[in-house]
């Protein structure tokens, strides 16, 4: 429960990060980390029948501040997916990947796009919440909407690259 509420502060506070100004290279936070704003490879596999196409992707070590005012590092993958079902979609639900030097799977983990990612709430996960309750706004037909992941650094061994799989699209 700590890991999943803690994902979901940090989803929050990089939302509110986001909106500082998108032409700084790096954001202050991250002047203590070498690797900050760099490329990780990422490799996309995609799902046929799902009604949905990643139009983009990428992967970088980033950080921010943590609830007790230090930083913390942060592998983030972020990019932005097309409702290409012809119908509106309540989530569109994603594997994320990280993989060792020869294509081995060393963590994974799942989450939605960004309109939907209130789905890993415990509450929802465990039935005590329905789809209902959430308030989840959907992607209308033809319509694009973000999405983003955080491997917290302390939590993950080491990778060389990511991989990300369109698991399902929920109507």
């Amino acid at each position: 429960m700590r890991l999943r509420l803690s994902v979901f502060s940090g989803l929050i506070l990089l939302l509110l990060c986001s909106l500082l100004d998108s032409a700084l290279a790096a954001t202050p936070d991250t002047a203590d980390i070498p690797d900050a704003g760099k490329p990780v490879p990422g490799s996309l596999v995609p799902a046929e029948g799902v009604g949905v196409r990643v139009l983009s992707h990428k992967g970088e070590w980033s950080s921010f501040f943590s609830m007790d005012g230090g930083g913390e590092e942060i592998f983030l993958i972020t990019g932005k997916v097309e409702n290409t079902s012809g119908k509106p979609l309540t989530a569109v639900k994603f594997q994320f990947e990280l993989l060792d030097g020869d294509n081995v799977v060393v963590q994974r983990d799942y989450g939605y796009n960004r309109k939907a990612e209130m789905l890993r709430d415990e509450e929802y996960e465990s039935g005590k919440k329905s789809l209902a309750d959430m308030g989840v706004e959907k992607i209308a037909a033809g319509a694009q909407d973000d999405f983003r992941f955080i491997f917290f650094k302390k939590d993950i061994p080491e990778f060389q690259s990511y991989r990300i799989r369109v698991l399902e699209s929920q109507p």
